[in-house]
């Protein structure tokens, strides 16, 4: 015995709900094969597979899900359909469809074409038939999208749910004049204005709503809808066809002039944020909070500006929220410079930057690495160090108990190191969430107790450094050019640059003052004596390890 099973479909629902339908015929014809081939011990399921109203394009359909999870479990031999195409118009579903049949042993039969997929034959005659089909849908679809484009062009409407300000009359473009008042007045708003978020608040208090449509609307407008809104050319009677705008066929809500004005301000306010976020928000799109993204924002008092980080239920005003966060932009780039330094600076940081196994000199290599990098960044500011390693970080999570930092890895040292670097490093650390007004303040943990660098001595070191490098890598340049440049003696030139050669560990316990009080700014100004090898130098210092 084959078990049978019959599976129709319909593109559209036109004509579904008559008595004897498209789907009806065609299970009337494939019971009636069934029945003609009884003599063979095929027997009809009680099951239906009927999908009406749903394309051949895919395989999203409910009946043709059903009917695969029943072959999947064994219990349909045999599927019959009235024509190929009922069952997929897309060559690569089929091919699917097909290999998953071969699996289960199913085979497959179109009453109307004569063949089966039990044969060779057969598969070659469905590939051949399938091709067609498909050929034939997407002729049909760039014939529908040709025919849009050609009534766009002649400024005509071509469906779809009619904007806030027209309705839907005879399948035109109809001004509704209590919507057009509150289009004019968004327009009017914005060009006062220049400002989406004071916009949305001028609305809410005067009432303005978004379209009332049947499956929902008439609610305060959001900023997606109003920047749409802004944006839309249908409203100066215009029909955006691709690229190009051509005149509609419908009245416009908003005068040529009023338009013009809204779109220059618009362009005008879009290179400033752009600039003004490259620069003032180098962490937008990488921050999050509780797995929530955190949107720059600013307040401004008194003429100073004032930049925060907030969460999008708290920008909203979501009194359901359960993390409103809003933390000073400022502080948190400090902070999360900060953790990123220690984070780099901790012998554990090797196990996230390398890959287990790893050679005692690529160990060397890496820490070398690391040094030389804390060398580049003395003297900096958080914010300069933050606008170079944005491009290092690939996301920041705050929670109310830690923060985690996920960087590049490959990407934390330049081309000339060559290190086999895992993909990504985390750096963790310990937080507490504070309240401060209606905003956060984070306070880490361990890192709170660490002194203050001196900034002083910071900036001895980074000079040490840049007349190290230069006096390397420019072979004509002599101590006398550096003296003159800096305006002082070939001798304080010489012993300042010593510095330049401590070891590592000294470089940091001098910027985090954890070395002895003696050594102040100009003492170590005046260093004539200093060993070459690092232990000598740790002993003088007061770091020689027992």
């Amino acid at each position: 015995m084959k078990r049978c099973a019959i599976y129709t479909r319909k593109s559209t629902e036109e004509g579904l709900d008559q008595a004897f339908n498209s789907l009806d015929a065609q299970r009337e014809a494939c019971e009636a094969y069934i029945a003609s081939q009884r003599h063979e011990g095929w027997k009809l399921v009680k099951t239906r597979f009927d999908d009406g109203g749903l394309s051949g394009g895919n395989m999203d359909r409910p009946a043709l899900k059903a009917l695969l999870a029943e072959i999947d479990a064994g219990r349909i031999d045999l599927i019959v359909v009235y024509k190929v195409d009922r069952l997929t118009r897309s060559l690569a579903d089929f091919a699917k469809l097909v290999e998953r049949f071969d699996a289960q042993e199913v085979s497959f039969v179109s009453v109307t074409q004569q063949f089966n997929t039990s044969s060779s034959m057969g598969r070659l005659t469905l590939n051949v038939l399938l091709s067609f089909a498909q050929f034939e849908r997407e002729v049909t679809a760039e014939r529908i999208k040709d025919k849009i484009a050609a009534s766009r062009r002649k400024g005509l409407w071509t469906g779809g749910n009619p904007p806030l300000g027209y309705d839907n009359i005879d399948k035109k473009l109809v001004v509704n004049e209590a919507e057009a008042k509150t289009v004019r007045r968004l327009f009017e708003l914005y060009l006062e204005t220049v400002c989406v978020r004071s916009v949305l608040k001028i609305a809410r208090d005067e009432g303005l709503q978004s379209k009332q449509r049947s499956h929902g609307g008439g609610k305060p407008i959001t900023r997606g809808p109003l920047y749409h809104i802004l944006a839309n050319p249908i409203y100066v009677g215009l029909v955006r066809c691709g690229s190009e705008l051509h005149e509609g066929a419908h009245d416009a809500i908003v005068d040529k002039a009023l338009w013009d004005n809204v779109q220059s301000k618009r362009r005008a306010a879009s290179q400033r944020k752009g600039i003004k976020t490259r620069s003032s928000n180098p962490l937008s799109g990488k921050l999050f909070a509780d797995g929530h993204r955190l949107t720059p924002s600013h307040a401004s008092k008194g003429g100073k500006r004032y930049r925060y980080y907030v969460s999008h239920a708290f920008e909203k005003g979501t009194a359901a929220a359960t993390a409103r966060w809003r933390i000073n932009a400022e502080t948190l780039d400090a902070t999360i410079v900060k953790v990123m330094a220690e984070g780099m600076a901790s012998p554990d940081i090797m196990q996230s930057l390398l890959p287990k196994g790893a050679s005692a000199s690529d160990l060397q290599g890496a820490r070398h690495a690391i040094d030389q990098m804390h060398a580049e960044q003395l003297g900096q500011s958080s914010q300069s160090i933050l606008l170079r390693w944005v491009t290092r970080i690939k996301r920041v999570d705050l929670y109310e108990t830690g923060m985690e930092i996920i960087l590049y890895a490959s990407a934390l040292f330049g081309k000339d190191v060559q290190l086999p670097l895992l993909e990504t490093c985390v750096i963790k650390s310990q937080t507490h969430i504070g309240k401060r007004g209606t905003g956060l303040r984070l306070v880490l943990g361990k890192t709170e107790t660490h002194p203050v660098p001196n900034e002083t001595i910071a900036g001895l070191l980074k000079t040490a450094f840049l007349w190290r490098d230069r006096w390397f890598n420019n072979p004509d340049t002599a101590l006398k050019d550096i003296a003159k440049e800096a305006n002082t003696d070939i001798s304080d030139v010489s012993k300042q640059m010593r510095l330049a050669f401590l070891a590592p560990d000294i470089v940091r316990a001098l910027l985090d003052g954890t070395t002895s009080d003696d050594w102040t700014p100009e003492r170590l100004r005046r260093l004539a004596d200093l060993p070459l090898t690092w232990s000598e130098q740790r002993r003088l210092f007061g770091l020689a390890q027992n």
